[in-house]
């Protein structure tokens, strides 16, 4: 009972950090900002990548100066297909076409940064705690890999394998927990939301690495799903189960 009072108040201290992050004018910016980047198709993300494999952020020049950055010289474009929406001549029908754009990638602007959610944790004293998951994950039966993973991903689980993006040990403890929590509680049985998975898997991660006396920044991550203390609190006897798992 006392462990379950534990996780219990360990969540509502989670809830009541993401309520604030969510009502801070900093995370308002933030998304105001990210709303005004491409949303890409699947065939215009390959167009990006063919000709700047790198890219994160792309937007046209004048949505750039916008932000507050400028295109340096020299820079070679990037086309894609932006939807095009009119009406037809009687003004009945929208027809719906494509016309090509061009864009650039952050990486070839200069001025003012992006705003950007901190999620990372810096350092290596958990690589103990770091052990002690490859061996959990040893006796599941879950294979760990580490890799240099594209747009942003930290880490993600297929069922019987996780991968970890190559980041400072600590973040890779963090996101290794979020990944166990989504192979215990995911690949099995009813399919949820994502949105409903993120809170679970990432409420996980708070409470483990709460109980090992490291501070996770699962608020942040928990704020960009639109998570909120009423849905964190809904899932507690998921993340419960998840946390109770012997290591």
């Amino acid at each position: 009972m006392k462990e379950l009072m534990s996780i219990k108040e360990k969540l509502q201290e989670l809830a009541a950090e993401t309520d604030e992050v969510k009502k801070s004018a900093f995370f308002e910016n933030y998304l105001k900002t990210m709303a005004k980047f491409w949303k890409y198709s699947a065939y215009n993300q390959l167009l990006i990548f063919l000709r700047n494999p790198k890219a994160t952020h792309v937007a046209g020049f004048q949505r750039w100066r916008k932000l507050g950055r400028y295109v340096k010289i020299g820079e070679r474009v990037i086309r894609i297909f932006a939807p095009m929406i009119r009406l037809s001549k009687d003004g009945k029908e929208e027809i719906f076409s494509f016309r090509g754009v061009s864009v650039f990638d952050i990486s070839q602007t200069d001025g003012k940064a992006l705003p950007e959610i901190d999620i990372e944790l810096s350092g290596s004293d958990l690589q103990p705690l770091m052990d002690k998951l490859l061996a959990f994950c040893e006796t599941k039966k879950i294979s760990v890999t580490f890799d240099e993973l594209k747009d942003g991903l930290y880490g993600y689980s297929t069922g019987g394998q996780v991968v970890v993006a190559c980041k400072d040990v600590n973040t890779q403890v963090n996101t290794l927990i979020h990944e166990i929590a989504h192979e215990l509680l995911h690949h099995n049985g009813e399919k949820l939301p994502r949105s409903q998975q993120e809170i679970q898997a990432e409420g996980t991660a708070y409470v483990v690495m709460s109980h090992f006396g490291a501070q996770a920044k699962s608020f942040n991550y928990l704020a960009l799903y639109d998570a909120d203390s009423k849905k964190i609190m809904e899932n507690l006897d998921a993340i419960q189960k998840a946390a109770h798992t012997k290591l």
